[in-house]
């Protein structure tokens, strides 16, 4: 087959002879389709884009079979609305959005994106290009845990879209504030903080050491770690993280009011 960027294509054998999969050029040789309500992508419908229009709701695409669409690359983009695009495989496929084994992904801005191949190799649609937001954005001290003594508590949830992670603020028990990477990446977190006195506070990963302060707990978990002395101060730190990696604002236990913790996906 001659082999050029813009005509390659994929095709698979069948009892009928060769039968076109999809083009190969980033999945955008083949249609592009608008949809406004929710659409179950077919194996025979071309299409290689899906442009949503959620003004009227959410709007949840469906990807077909991965046994029927080997190699085939499909285009997921939010462009319009305020409202957000819902990704998810096939019922048959249930976990295998990306190779973390995501059952849903969402797009909840405009400009959102995510373009998927099929990998015979992984057994995952793969996500090969995004553009995908998530972001958590609290803020104001309401304590710490009853037995995560050292992990903060926030009053109020300024901005809280997307599902690359998952997070328990309006449901802490007995537990300081929890974010639970839900797709390996890189991620930004950023902790501003005021105390009427002297305290530590920063971020730690996986860390079991939850009563104990900052300043104090194993060094290596630390991910990044300020002080403030009647003066605001900020920690912040990007980087990867693995799926289920758990991320905290701990401190060594200061208290006062002034206090915003930003989380947010950069992409994969």
């Amino acid at each position: 087959m001659a082999s050029s960027l813009y005509t390659d294509t994929i095709t698979k054998s069948t009892a009928a002879g060769l039968v076109l999969v999809n083009p190969a050029f980033q999945g955008y040789c083949g249609l592009t389709a608008l949809k406004t309500a929710s659409y179950a992508i077919l194996d025979t419908d071309n299409y290689s884009r899906i442009e949503c229009d959620t003004t009227s709701g959410d709007i949840t695409i469906t990807l077909p079979l991965k046994s029927n669409n080997v190699g085939r690359i499909i285009q997921i983009a939010n462009i319009k609305g305020t409202n957000k695009v819902i990704i998810s495989p096939n019922a048959s496929n249930a976990n295998a959005l990306s190779n973390d084994g995501l059952n849903v992904i969402w797009l909840p801005k405009i400009g959102d994106y995510a373009t998927f191949q099929e990998s015979a190799n992984s057994g995952f649609w793969e996500i090969i290009n995004e553009r995908i937001s998530s972001q958590l954005r609290l803020d104001t001290y309401a304590g710490y845990g009853s037995t995560d003594t050292k992990i903060m508590q926030f009053t109020n949830i300024d901005d809280n879209y997307g599902n690359m992670f998952t997070h328990n603020h309006g449901s802490y028990g007995v537990h300081g504030l929890d974010i639970t990477i839900a797709r390996s990446g890189k991620y930004s977190f950023s902790f501003s903080h005021y105390f009427p006195g002297s305290d530590y506070f920063g971020f730690t990963l996986n860390s079991a050491q939850l009563t104990t302060g900052i300043l104090s707990v194993t060094i290596g978990t630390i991910l990044a770690i300020a002080g403030s002395d009647n003066i605001a101060g900020c920690a912040s730190w990007s980087g990867y993280l693995v799926k289920g990696s758990i991320v905290r604002p701990h401190t060594n236990g200061g208290t006062g009011a002034t206090h915003i913790v930003t989380a947010n996906y950069i992409g994969s």
